[in-house]
């Protein structure tokens, strides 16, 4: 028995990523007395213990925060922990930015949801020019996964748009559910085209801006001070940065965004209830697309018996993101994640809900607490 258990220390210490002494919790709010959230933070600081993940967490219930806390450091080498102003890659969920823009401008009728690439591109081979903008949004145009090598290949938007078009189809237009990066790279060139404005632009006047997102941004984004970017640790890279690195249209609409915690909950907040879009115009971002995809770049998935609206998001050097919604219970949790162990790599931010948060949670009433929670006295404010 004892050389069992000496084993499995071995083994969990083996895991980590970074050193023992770099485990560390900052509760970033007071919690309500819920045994829930008891449970709930006793499972997270099991995990992050363990070497699992390092980096953020925050839950939501009818729009007030009931959770959030921080775990590890942005930086091991300073000894900077990870707080509230930590801003971290948010991978794919920049999708969501992307999608929004193209239902931005379809409801103020610059571009129709049914339009076809030939409209934007009539010099396109015959069968690309038959996909639609929603097919696209909803990861069913037939595109290709990749039209590059690297998330960090030098590409101007006229080689990227030159790679996609020119693409081998995979399926016919809506016949296949596919994901599609490169098609979403497209969505940002056809924004610059309708908007007359650069992609990176239209996105900080039209969302970043007006929700006061002020920790959001691209890649080198210089009103993001770079020591509050937490520095990624996981798969081959140990301590570097995506944001030092320079954004080219191998990314553009599909990636290369950072967020804070609490920026990223405003943002999924704003997309769900669309405030974000004109006053008079339905929320188009939750409307269905297919079996799997909403408009607004939201996968619906059935976890535990439950309906969940979410999508995440993972990138080189250990960063992981995901944004959950369960609407039965109005219920938002958020993660922003640095690090990954190997127990469940780059799919940490997906494994880490479904099998250690969502249970907790979802096994709860439907109302976890009505209590006034306050922020921390002494929370870290970076």
């Amino acid at each position: 028995m004892y050389k069992l258990s000496f084993f499995l220390l071995v083994f969990t210490l083996i895991g980590c990523t970074s050193k023992p002494e770099s485990r560390n919790v900052q509760p970033l709010m007071e919690h309500a007395e819920s045994q829930v959230l008891f449970e709930l933070s006793d499972e997270l600081e099991k995990e992050h213990n363990a070497g699992t993940f390092d980096g953020l967490v925050l839950v939501t219930q009818s729009d007030s925060v009931i959770y959030k806390s921080a775990y590890g450091y942005r930086n091991i080498k300073s000894s900077i922990k990870n707080g509230r102003n930590t801003v971290s890659d948010i991978g794919s969920i920049a999708k969501t930015f992307t999608a929004a823009a193209v239902i931005k401008l379809s409801q103020e009728k610059k571009l129709g949801l049914s339009d076809s690439i030939g409209l934007y591109y009539p010099n396109a081979p015959d069968e690309v020019k038959a996909i639609t903008i929603s097919q696209i949004l909803t990861h069913s145009s037939g595109l290709d996964n990749f039209h590059n090598d690297s998330d960090f290949e030098f590409m101007s938007k006229v080689q990227a748009e030159a790679r996609i078009l020119s693409m081998p189809m995979i399926a016919k237009p809506g016949e296949k559910v596919a994901y599609s990066n490169a098609a979403y790279t497209l969505l940002a060139a056809i924004v610059e085209k309708v908007s007359d404005q650069p992609f990176q632009e239209y996105i900080r006047r039209n969302f970043l801006e007006p929700l006061n997102l002020n920790r959001t941004g691209f890649y080198q984004d210089p009103n993001i001070p770079l020591q509050s970017v937490a520095r990624g640790y996981g798969g081959e890279e140990q301590g570097g940065t995506t944001f030092e690195r320079e954004l080219t249209w191998a990314l553009i609409g599909a990636g290369g965004m950072v967020s804070s915690i609490d920026d990223l909950a405003t943002w999924f907040a704003a997309l769900r209830s669309g405030s974000i879009f004109p006053s008079d115009s339905p929320n188009l971002a939750l409307s269905e697309g297919n079996e799997r995809w909403m408009l607004g770049s939201l996968a619906v998935r059935k976890i535990s018996g439950e309906s969940v609206i979410q999508m995440g998001g993972s990138t080189d050097y250990g960063y992981t993101a995901l944004i959950q919604f369960i609407p039965e219970r109005d219920l938002e949790i958020v993660l922003l994640l640095n690090s990954y162990g190997s127990k469940y790599g780059s799919a940490t931010h997906h494994y880490l809900s479904r099998k250690h948060i969502l249970p907790i949670l979802l096994s709860a009433k439907k109302q976890l607490s009505n209590e006034s929670i306050q922020p921390t006295p002494n929370a870290s404010v970076d």
